[in-house]
């Protein structure tokens, strides 16, 4: 092997690598494919180019890809070291085959000038060669566990896609850059290569655009259905809760409750399979325990006796002490039978919770406990709610009132089991924590490391109040939740786009090839584009008469725009006038219909007028050079309402106007009228209150105009700021359309911004946003 042959082969890897590491940028999840992998291109082209020899640069280039992928993604090891070396190899095979059937079909060195040919190109270097590299690496990515059954077609078809268009794209860029001969495929740069680069550009923009509106969308619809499922998480617990409140009413309303009486009322309670048992725990002193424990025995339970924990968790009988809490009745019996007769307040976490419970008189829930009937490594919690004989206005009275407790025995695995459903159970992962559980006995579902969830794309977390503990409860996408909701609108946007790119790629090569063919006939033919030349120069002079006359109609409409906004005022004028002359003559003789013509013809005059005058002021606005003074803002805002001529039926207020500032008084002014003006015209009452105020927010000024008028709908807000736009016919409230355009433009002139705040049905606010000069 000679120096330059090796370092050929050490180019042509490392090509292969960068540009197929950019193109995995732009991979589907999982992540293994991508909709276009030039690599693939670049592979035929090389073997086309300089012969088969460069082969082993194709395997190099291809496992120091996957190898880097595998880094990346922390599972290289023997076993996944496998998947580098399938892969390399089928993308070698694929490119020696691919380059075979090229020489095969057109022969080498081609240059790509006919239909024929370029479609015979595309055709086996492209989709059939694929078909080997396709095969092989995503069969290896199932073997090795990386993908399972399910993902293997999409998986597959991804692949044979990215393969193909990749070489649709990238071989003909290879070869304009390499082969020969080299004057015909040099030419092709421009031609050929630049557009194909700026429409691989325009593709990626939309595939980037597109995606990242699928992760959105994704990331909202995973909020939604965790949103869901906390819904029905929170509403199941409040159930238990329930559950154990209504236990609670029973035994207060009853004078006395049998076992046979507590066995009837839970058994309906009991068919929700969530609830692992309910009890009843009887308040028992000392001197009456024997008492206690004779009525249970004549019960026909013989061996019983109150019992509790010892040391190492075995079940003994309960040492003396003043008072027993003992479970005295519980169903389902058949599983609890290790609680009955248990002694709950043995336990201090127990005990904890049942003096909260006894204090507040509400339920109060355990932390994370084993259950004394628990079987399984799951955590469970108590939830106790006090019953008293009667209410007591003191502590002291409820303490001595205290029958026992109502108790619900639950396992929260199983009440989040319920909850979920089929669908959603591997799509999301959940863990339920206790914010007040000690460091070990916090977690009460799901897994006890979260940071090994930290990698997880999407994350959503609600809290719980539950018997009086707060639970967050936390949501992990899973692999299975963007299987399930995989779009395609990205993934095709950019696979038509590329194809469109590979299409567009054949038809310039044959456009290209074409004129180069064409070359020779055009030298042939010089002479008659000679003759053609004075044609061409009469039809310059043609164009530039032209052009003059372009110029002439643009000043003209310049002209036209001058007289519109000021020598038409004078005819609107006369023409008001002489309406109201013949008014004054011939009221006397008009019919009514004519003077209401007459009326309506002087309403459109003044219309306009104003809408002539507010456009040269919106004209104006640009042009102007406006001086910056110092304003006291209460003086600006009286002397605009006095120039508005307000009635007096609407007042004006002012807050915090008593200020000075560094702004240009004749925009400002001129905002401040329009404004106002605005606020009388739109009001929908004969009377209002208009209020000025004023406030300095970090580097800007803002002035709000507010009135109790009707409001602006939120939905029309943007076209109450757009010129010539009115929110009502100008029938029924005269304007130009121009009100609030000539405001925004006059603040947006000086780098502020104006904002409308209303609900729509009472009052409007406008805020202007003066910038500090």
């Amino acid at each position: 092997m000679t120096l330059k042959l090796l370092l050929g082969i050490i180019q042509l890897a490392f090509a292969y690598t960068i540009i197929g590491k950019v193109a995995l940028i732009l991979a589907i999840p999982p992540g293994y494919a991508t909709a276009i992998f030039p690599s693939a291109g670049v592979s035929v082209a090389a073997l086309l180019i300089w012969g088969y020899r460069y082969s082993l640069g194709i395997f190099l280039g291809s496992c120091s890809l996957n190898i880097w992928i595998s880094l990346q993604s922390g599972i290289l090891n023997l076993e996944s070291l496998s998947v580098p070396i399938i892969a390399a190899s089928g993308a070698t095979l694929q490119a020696i085959v691919g380059a075979w059937l090229v020489r095969r079909t057109i022969g080498f060195q081609t240059t790509l000038t006919k239909e024929k040919d370029i479609l015979l190109f595309m055709l086996t270097a492209g989709p059939l060669a694929c078909l080997i590299n396709a095969s092989f690496s995503v069969t290896g990515l199932l073997l090795t566990g990386l993908i399972n059954s399910d993902q293997y077609s999409y998986s597959w078809f991804n692949w044979w896609i990215g393969d193909s268009i990749g070489v649709m794209l990238g071989a003909p860029l290879m070869l304009i850059f390499f082969a020969n001969p080299r004057p015909l495929w040099r030419g092709r740069r421009f031609s050929v290569a630049v557009p194909l680069v700026l429409m691989l550009t325009l593709t990626i923009s939309l595939f980037i655009g597109a995606s990242r509106w699928e992760y959105e969308r994704l990331q909202y619809d995973f909020k939604e259905i965790s949103g869901d499922i906390f819904d029905k998480l929170k509403s199941s617990f409040h159930l238990h809760v329930d559950a154990v409140a209504s236990i609670e009413r029973f035994f207060y309303s009853s004078s006395f409750v049998s076992r046979t009486e507590f066995k009837v009322f839970v058994k309906n309670l009991l068919k929700r399979e969530s609830i692992h048992g309910l009890s009843w725990n009887e308040v028992v002193s000392n001197s009456q325990r024997d008492y206690f424990e004779k009525r249970i025995r004549a019960e026909g339970y013989s061996d019983f006796s109150i019992t509790q924990r010892d040391s190492q968790g075995q079940l003994i009988k309960a040492t003396k002490k003043d008072e027993y809490i003992p479970v005295t009745y519980i169903e389902p019996m058949r599983g609890n039978e290790q609680a009955f007769g248990f002694d709950v307040s043995s336990n201090n976490a127990r005990l904890n919770a049942m003096t909260r419970a006894k204090v507040t008189g509400l339920p109060v829930a355990t932390g994370r406990i084993t259950l004394v009937q628990e079987t399984e490594k799951q955590a469970g919690f108590l939830l106790f709610y006090p019953v008293f004989n009667k209410p007591g206005d003191s502590q002291v009275e409820m303490e001595k009132s205290l029958l026992g407790y109502a108790v619900g025995v639950f396992k929260v695995g199983n009440i989040v089991e319920a909850s979920l459903s089929n669908k959603n159970k591997k799509s999301i992962s959940i863990g339920i924590y206790d914010d007040a559980g000690l460091k070990g006995e916090s977690v009460l579902y799901g897994p006890s490391d979260v940071e090994s969830y930290t990698s997880s794309l999407f994350e959503w977390a609600g809290q719980l109040d539950v018997g009086g503990r707060i639970w967050t409860v936390r949501f992990w996408s899973t692999d299975d939740y963007f299987r399930k909701h995989r779009a395609w609108q990205a993934w095709a946007i950019l696979a038509t786009g590329l194809l469109f790119s590979s299409i567009l790629g054949a038809f310039l090569l044959a456009m290209t090839g074409r004129s180069f063919h064409l070359d020779i006939l055009v030298r042939e033919r010089t002479s008659e584009i000679e003759d053609q030349k004075l044609k061409l120069i009469e039809a310059n002079g043609f164009l530039e008469i032209n052009v003059k006359e372009l110029e002439r109609s643009n000043e003209e409409l310049d002209q036209y725009a001058f007289i519109a906004s000021h020598d038409l005022k004078s005819p609107l004028q006369s023409i008001f006038q002489l309406a109201s002359w013949i008014e004054e003559d011939c009221s006397d003789i008009f019919p009514e219909e004519t003077k209401r013509h007459l009326i309506t013809l002087k309403e459109r005059i003044n219309r306009m007028g104003a809408l002539l005058s507010d456009l040269l002021v919106f004209s104006r606005i640009s042009r102007d050079d406006y001086q910056i003074e110092l304003i006291h803002i209460q003086t600006l805002v009286e002397k605009s309402y006095t120039f508005n001529s307000i009635s007096s039926n609407f007042r004006l207020v002012t807050m915090n106007c008593d200020a000075h500032v560094n702004l240009p008084r004749i925009p400002l002014e001129l905002a401040l009228r329009n404004l106002m003006s605005n606020a009388v015209k739109h009001h929908n009452k004969n009377t209002g209150r208009i209020c000025v105020s004023y406030d300095r927010l970090g580097n800007e000024h803002v002035i709000s105009v507010t009135d109790d008028g009707p409001g602006i709908p939120p939905h029309l807000q943007e076209k109450a700021i757009t010129m010539f736009s009115t929110l009502k016919p100008r029938d029924d409230v005269e304007g130009s359309g121009l009100g609030l355009a000539i405001v925004r433009k006059a603040v947006e002139r000086f780098g502020g911004r104006l904002e409308i705040v209303s609900d729509g049905v009472c009052g409007t606010t406008v805020q202007l946003y003066w910038p500090c000069l």
